[in-house]
């Protein structure tokens, strides 16, 4: 039907490593908070007042968050992943020194050049709070066993290039003054060998796409 437009969209569980990928048909005119409230209908959702958001992600990058009055028809899902995922409580507290980064996983090829694999994610951090004290957090979020977390290196990364952050180093006087616009360009970097905490695709029950965690 041509006044319809369909799109894939990936949805994310707060806990649970299963992604499945959702194929969502709406008139052109709906929009993003239209797409959202069906998908809502269609997903496990960990609390029944959960609230989702719908973000753009290209090459590990997360690229825009989409408000909930933009049209469907103008996103696109040939290139750009879409992905749907529950709104953290920490984030709809932010405080006024409190700051929403963009945290990426990276590797550096045989020339040095950065190449970010895996899911991307937002995480709160606050004035004052030390790499210590945000590693702690990232350990619980991603569920990484402490024998291979503690090979992990944490960078902030700008346009490319890595700046190695100690434990003490308090982490957001990196990102002062960083413009939300190109926001992807300056991130934490989680650096790690990439097939540790990998995500692999396998059919679901419902016909619909659906990835899996491995340990």
């Amino acid at each position: 039907m041509r006044d319809l437009k369909t799109l894939k969209v990936e949805f994310h569980h707060p806990t649970k490593a299963e992604v499945l990928v959702h194929t969502i048909s709406l008139p052109k005119e709906s929009t993003v908070g239209d797409l959202i409230n069906n998908l809502k209908t269609k997903v496990e959702l960990s609390n029944q007042d959960a609230e989702l958001r719908l973000v753009e992600v290209f090459y590990h990058k997360i690229y825009k968050i989409f408000p909930l009055d933009e049209k469907i028809e103008h996103l696109m899902d040939q290139y750009w992943t879409l992905r749907a995922e529950e709104i953290p409580e920490e984030e709809k507290k932010l405080g006024p020194q409190d700051r929403l980064i963009h945290v990426y996983h990276f590797t550096e090829d045989a020339n040095g050049q950065l190449l970010n694999f895996g899911e991307p994610f937002f995480l709160v951090i606050r004035e004052g709070e030390t790499l210590a004290e945000i590693k702690a957090r990232i350990q619980k979020k991603l569920q990484v066993p402490d024998e291979e977390f503690s090979k992990w290196k944490f960078a902030f990364v700008s346009l490319g290039r890595p700046t190695y952050l100690q434990d003490s180093d308090v982490v957001s006087t990196r990102f002062q003054g960083r413009d939300i616009y190109g926001a992807w360009e300056h991130y934490l970097g989680l650096e790690h060998s990439e097939n540790t905490h990998k995500r692999s695709y396998a059919p679901s029950q419902n016909g619909n796409t659906s990835k899996k965690l491995e340990a």
